[in-house]
């Protein structure tokens, strides 16, 4: 089962960047087996779909900049010459090579999982969706793959409960600093890619103090497209007696019920 494992610390982190998640997914693809990455700033760009720019507040600057915080939050361990190669006036190809931290990679605390096949979905989702009619502009993979990594941070996994996450847009906004106008945008993606459903609850209705007809928002209910369960051989299968409507249905249950 091919996945990367997104750190509680690095999705909630805001002060690190929202290119995190997809830096951090990078690493993760290009670990080696004695836990190093050989890269070049010119490949990380262009594997995350973009254009190499080295301009000043651009992105190879900001990509420097969370690979950067990385080293000092002790997830790389090779102390790289930050300040040259956020100064280089040119679209480098220079390969180095980092030692990352293992046992920060590899913790089994609280994280946001994503796989291979749903991280290549949200590298080329412009691409797949080019012929809908879903609003892409101006939303980039690095802030898709973070809210997805939110959303599956914060999913329900205890048994015998609904396998869901319910949020007010407002809420992930403040927790990961993307407005709640690109949230929207971003969540719709996200269904359309098959990768995470989700569903409006009704609004709340109620009477304010001068009996005024009122209504307050409710979350948004998600769930995972699909899941894995595992064989009789211990191998990962996708499990066909899943269904992300029945999951839905059961939280919104509970909540209207509560």
């Amino acid at each position: 089962m091919n996945y990367v494992r997104i750190p509680e610390e690095i999705i909630q982190d805001v002060s690190i960047g929202e290119k995190r998640v997809i830096v951090f997914s990078y690493l993760c693809c290009r670990r080696s087996l004695d836990d190093t990455v050989a890269f070049s700033i010119t490949e990380l760009v262009e594997w995350s779909k973009l254009k190499p720019n080295y301009r000043t507040g651009k992105i190879n600057q900001k990509y420097w900049s969370v690979l950067e915080q990385f080293t000092e939050l002790n997830y790389i361990k090779t102390k790289l010459d930050f300040k040259r190669l956020k100064s280089e006036q040119k679209n480098s190809n220079e390969y180095l090579n980092v030692l990352i931290n293992n046992e920060k990679f590899d913790m089994t605390d609280r994280y946001g999982i994503i796989y291979f096949d749903e991280l290549q979905k949200i590298l080329n989702f412009k691409k797949k969706l080019e012929n809908k009619e879903i609003e892409t502009n101006r939303i980039s993979s690095s802030q898709i793959l973070l809210v997805l990594s939110y959303i599956r941070l914060n999913m329900n996994r205890i048994p015998n409960k609904p396998r869901c996450c319910y949020r007010l847009l407002k809420t992930i906004s403040e927790d990961i600093e993307i407005s709640e106008r690109y949230i929207k945008r971003i969540i719709t993606i996200l269904s359309e890619l098959d990768i995470v459903k989700f569903e409006e609850m009704k609004r709340n209705r109620y009477l304010d103090r001068e009996n005024n007809i009122c209504f307050s928002t409710t979350p948004k209910v998600f769930a995972d497209y699909k899941v894995y369960t595992k064989d009789s051989y211990g191998n990962h299968a996708i499990d066909k007696t899943y269904s992300w409507k029945d999951e839905i249905e059961k939280q919104i249950s509970i909540l209207e019920n509560d």
